[in-house]
């Protein structure tokens, strides 16, 4: 049986990891978007955090319910491309954003799916042109990746497997072990 520390605290680790995607696509959108007007990205960072604030309000009991998650990862995803196509972001970008997608459903231990997500964001590099060197927006994309691959596979990995393993095979609950022995 789950303890409610043990449902607060992982309905917690949600929203702050989905703080932190709304965060980063905020500021990849509003980087990339250029002469773009940044409104409509506004709006709907605005709305993704309004969204988390009521989401906080939920019973941690009802919040991982299927009925709950399902809703709540397709709408992301829909917020994410929107974000994504209103900052005209090339085509090399949506395929490495939903090959983190295909990553995360289908990796079964989150810090190979970190490390997976930064090498994909550091081969994305390869794909564009640096002209501003390290201050160009092109660098934002290494964070979105991470953090969206952090935060479909915490929602997915628990839900899909009722575990996830560690580097070494072993079973754990729903929290990872970062290399440094920190739990999340």
């Amino acid at each position: 049986m789950i303890r409610e520390a043990d449902a607060l605290a992982r309905k917690q680790r949600f929203l702050l990891c989905r703080y932190a995607v709304i965060l980063v696509t905020g500021s990849v959108g509003l980087i990339e978007a250029g002469a773009g007007s940044p409104v409509p990205i506004a709006v709907l960072i605005g709305l993704a955090i309004l969204s988390n604030i009521y989401l906080g309000s939920i019973s941690p009991f009802s919040f991982f319910d299927a009925n709950m998650q399902a809703p709540i990862l397709v709408i992301d995803t829909a917020m994410v491309s929107s974000i994504l196509l209103l900052s005209r972001a090339s085509q090399e970008f949506f395929l490495f954003f939903f090959f983190i997608l295909i990553m995360a459903a289908k990796i079964e231990n989150l810090v190979l799916l970190g490390i997976g997500a930064l090498v994909i964001g550091f081969a994305s590099l390869l794909f564009t042109d640096l002209d501003n060197g390290v201050l160009s927006p092109l660098l934002m994309r290494v964070p979105f990746l991470e953090s969206t691959a952090l935060f479909y596979g915490y929602v997915v990995l628990p839900e899909r497997t009722g575990q996830m393993s560690e580097l070494g095979g072993g079973k754990f609950s729903p929290r990872a072990v970062l290399p440094n022995g920190m739990r999340i």
